[in-house]
């Protein structure tokens, strides 16, 4: 029996093929003698073709019941040439010793099959005289291919199209990876915009020489002139076409390929567009309609809209299907958690929400097993629908144990903390999710995963909890550059380790070479050595997020920093320590302390006695509060929330005296309190269906040095990229006393003040994607010595922002300004840039 595809054609056995038949007596009956020795000579003429034709004459169908659970003795393979015995034998089931199974042999000749090294495979079996069966494999093997080559292509290396077959010579000839070739060399050629290339094989040569030739039709490259929607009624093409793929080409950006099987997922996309808005019955379809000379194309996606419906009643069904009433809830308490209600149009992602609001108000009780789904149902000749919520509320649970897997650096403290189920209590299924988002979000796993396990016998409704991680490479190495208006050139060297323990001292220098110590407690330390033109940078830092397994944060830090301005050089080595503490889920508040020592150097001849009075070096000390609300959806890109921070800062000197530029001696003057006040908010105007936010941010920030005496390397300063259309720095108040001119050169230049106000607006407008987006800001403000808004400034502006992943997480800023209200010291600067390039 042949027990492969029907499609290629059985070897016969070699001799007839009989059916056995097991013997008994024999009735005689009144026929004749010559019946008897007709019986007789067939009987002889069988037994001589037996033994003419050997054993294998007697192959019978593997289904027979006759050979059911007998040994098999032999397993015989014919046919064999090229191929080896034993990659067939270790290719089967079926062996010497074990009972016979029919199942087992076609199983085995599939599996052969699937090798690609025969064209033909069947199993027999033969019934032995001692009452075992052997088993006979006769297999016909695929031709072996000589060559593989490729005629035709002049646009495509043969390299590149042999990467998309997956022959080659010296191996078996198999026409399905034939077949396969020829559909990847055309998609090859179809992603490069060549729609109507052509892909054959020349069979003759494949089959007379062994030599397998693709021949390749290359065809013009089709470039997409033009998109259009017919039949969109309800949505303009503008909108339309930016849910789909196939775009036209733009000369020097876009290629405009012809793509089909874009085309095929651009169509899908516009049937899901619609179905999600409510127009149940949409119809989409795309055509091509080539120009004359085949090289052009233009796309027409034919849209049938249909009806939108409506939603005439949510109706809440208990598991039964029949209404409620349900034991958790009511039907109102349910009906007013939905998104929808009746009269809205039917769309597919307030249906999702409405399902997901209900389904976490069952897990916040602890119904963790609850099931809810939402089907339509179409009500009469209108277009409205009635929304079934099937609800099957299971029973509520308890929280169990809490295992944590997978872990094999981290402590299981740094995963328990983000974890807030407690043992014993009702296990809320939403804390759950906010654990493992809790436990993405430290950046120390690849994954994280929390499932709720099956109740035992003993305790039905308590339910443990296995939390599963995959740790990932947390330390690295980062090398970069960057490049900005007021920081110059500077290159950045650093370390960070995101899962550093400071307590977990290597044993040996293994551990220490291998990366297994100091890890482990979810701390964070990082080394900077960032040289530059104008800043140059070292710092040292390590951060504790739980200290003392508490909310508090700390974090110790060092730093040296020198910063060479226009007219001078400034040197700051400092230490500080800092604690924070949660407090809610918005308002954050910290402690911060830091030692401080700078001094002033390479002084200009333009550089003012102020400035040379306070070149130290001053050793002092700052110690501030601050109180920080924040509700930004992004860090770095934020479209919604606003940050609010109030600190408040208490300086005092740690050195005696300094002396001045008349030789004198006279106390240090970094004794001051200082008060700072920032509101961001950020508003989002407009979102197109592609997610891209307009965004409106409004900033103000307000400091005032309210007691005492700060130098001028504590006071305030604004320009360049902190006030865009001014000079860096040079929004301040300013003098003329000079070391060249101690009289008074005419020349003003900033010394700093101890009063700042900053006000600013900028509008975000997304231009290509998320990556390439436009903004327009106007900024005002000013810095003075007395509170006020006398020297105002205001200026306005362009920018764009490039915004790459692999840039890192903060977008690229360049930014024109134009000053138009300005004062006569000001000085302009029209262009500020900032950016930063990873190697």
């Amino acid at each position: 029996m042949q027990t492969g595809p029907p499609t290629f054609p059985r070897e016969s056995a070699p001799g007839p093929r009989t059916r056995h038949r097991p013997e008994g007596p024999v009735k005689e009956s009144g026929r004749s003698t010559g019946g008897r020795l007709n019986r007789l000579i067939v009987l002889v003429a069988v037994l001589l073709t037996a033994a003419t034709a050997g054993p294998d004459a007697f192959a019978q169908d593997i289904d027979d019941e006759t050979f059911a659970d007998r040994p098999i003795a032999e397993v015989e393979f014919k046919g064999l040439e090229r191929v080896e015995t034993r990659l067939v034998q270790n290719n089967i089931r079926t062996a010497s010793g074990q009972p016979f199974d029919a199942d087992s042999l076609r199983d085995d000749v599939s599996t052969l099959y699937r090798l690609g090294q025969f064209q033909t495979v069947t199993a027999d079996a033969v019934l032995l005289p001692d009452g075992s069966v052997k088993v006979i494999y006769r297999v016909t093997e695929q031709a072996i291919i000589r060559d593989v080559q490729t005629v035709g292509n002049t646009l495509v290396s043969d390299q590149e199209l042999r990467g998309q077959i997956p022959l080659y010579a010296g191996g078996p000839r198999d026409d399905f990876l034939v077949e396969q070739s020829l559909l990847r060399i055309k998609d090859l050629y179809r992603t490069k915009g060549h729609y109507l290339a052509e892909v054959s094989v020349d069979d003759s040569r494949l089959t007379e020489d062994g030599i397998l030739i693709f021949i390749i039709v290359e065809g013009p490259r089709v470039r997409i002139r033009e998109i259009e929607f017919v039949g969109n009624r309800n949505y303009p093409s503008n909108i339309l076409g930016s849910r789909v793929q196939t775009k036209p080409a733009i000369l020097f950006f876009r290629k405009g390929e012809l793509d089909p099987n874009r085309l095929i997922d651009d169509v899908a996309t516009l049937d899901r567009f619609y179905k999600d808005r409510g127009w149940i019955d949409v119809r989409v379809d795309s055509r091509v309609m080539l120009g004359p000379d085949s090289k052009e194309a233009k796309v027409v996606f034919v849209i049938d809209e249909g009806r939108q419906y409506r939603l005439r009643a949510i109706d809440i069904a208990s598991s039964g299907g029949t209404s409620s009433p349900l034991d958790v809830f009511t039907n109102e308490q349910l009906l007013a958690l939905a998104e929808l209600r009746p009269g809205d149009p039917y769309k597919r992602p307030d249906v999702d929400a409405t399902v997901d609001a209900i389904r976490n108000a069952y897990l916040q009780m602890g119904f963790v097993d609850a099931q809810v789904n939402a089907r339509s149902l179409r009500v009469g000749e209108q277009a409205e629908v009635d929304m079934i919520i099937q609800i099957v509320e299971g029973r509520s649970s308890t929280a169990g144990l809490i295992m944590v897997q997978g872990n094999f650096l981290t402590k299981d403290k740094v995963i328990r903390r983000l974890v807030k189920v407690r043992p014993g209590r009702p296990l809320d299924g939403t804390l759950t999710e906010e654990a493992r988002i809790a436990i993405e979000r430290t950046q120390l796993f690849n994954e994280a995963r929390i499932s709720i396990q099956q109740p035992t016998a003993d305790e039905p409704r308590v339910r443990d909890i296995i939390i599963e991680v995959k740790e990932r490479n947390t330390g690295s190495f980062n090398f970069g550059a960057g490049l900005g208006s007021d920081s110059g050139i500077f290159g950045e060297f650093s370390f960070r380790q995101n899962n550093f323990d400071i307590a977990d001292w290597p044993l040996t220098a293994e551990e220490l070479i291998s990366g297994r110590a100091f890890r482990g407690a979810g701390q964070s330390f990082d080394i900077t050595v960032a040289p530059g033109t104008d800043v140059s940078q070292f710092s040292v830092s390590l951060t504790e997020p739980h200290l003392f397994e508490s909310n508090v944060s700390a974090q110790f830090s060092a730093s040296y920093r020198n910063r060479i301005y226009s007219q001078y050089d400034e040197d700051r080595l400092a230490v500080s320590g800092n604690l924070g503490q949660r407090l809610g889920d918005v308002w954050v508040g910290n402690v911060a302390a830091s030692v401080q020592r700078v001094k002033l150097t390479n002084f200009d001849p333009s550089t003012p006695l102020a400035i040379i009075d306070d070149r130290g070096p001053d050793l002092f000390t700052t110690v501030s509060g601050t109180l920080r609300r924040t509700t930004v959806d992004d860090p770095f890109r934020p479209g919604k929330g606003s940050a609010l921070q109030f600190g408040v800062t208490k300086a005092f000197p740690l050195s005696i005296d300094r002396t001045t530029t008349d030789g004198l001696s006279e106390p240090e003057n970094v004794d001051y309190w200082a008060f700072n006040a920032e509101l961001a908010s950020f508003l989002t105007l407009y979102e197109d269906f592609l997610g891209r936010k307009h965004v409106l941010s409004l900033q103000t920030d307000v400091s005032w040095i309210f007691q005492g005496e700060a130098p001028t390397f504590q006071r305030y300063y604004l320009g360049g990229q902190s006030f865009r259309g001014f000079e860096f720095r040079t929004i301040s108040p300013k003098s003329d006393q000079t070391l060249g001119q101690p009289g008074g050169s005419g020349d003003f230049e900033p010394i700093g003040g101890t009063w700042m106000f900053f006000a600013g607006a900028q509008y975000e407008i997304p231009i290509v994607g998320e990556s390439f987006s436009g903004v327009a800001f106007v900024d005002s403000g000013t810095v003075s010595d007395t509170p006020g808004f006398g020297e105002y400034r205001v200026s306005v502006g362009i920018g764009v922002r490039l915004s790459l992943p692999i840039l890192g997480p903060a977008p690229l800023a360049f930014d024109f300004g134009f000053p138009i209200v300005k004062q006569p010291e000001d000085e302009r600067q029209v262009f500020s840039f900032s950016a930063a390039l990873p190697f």
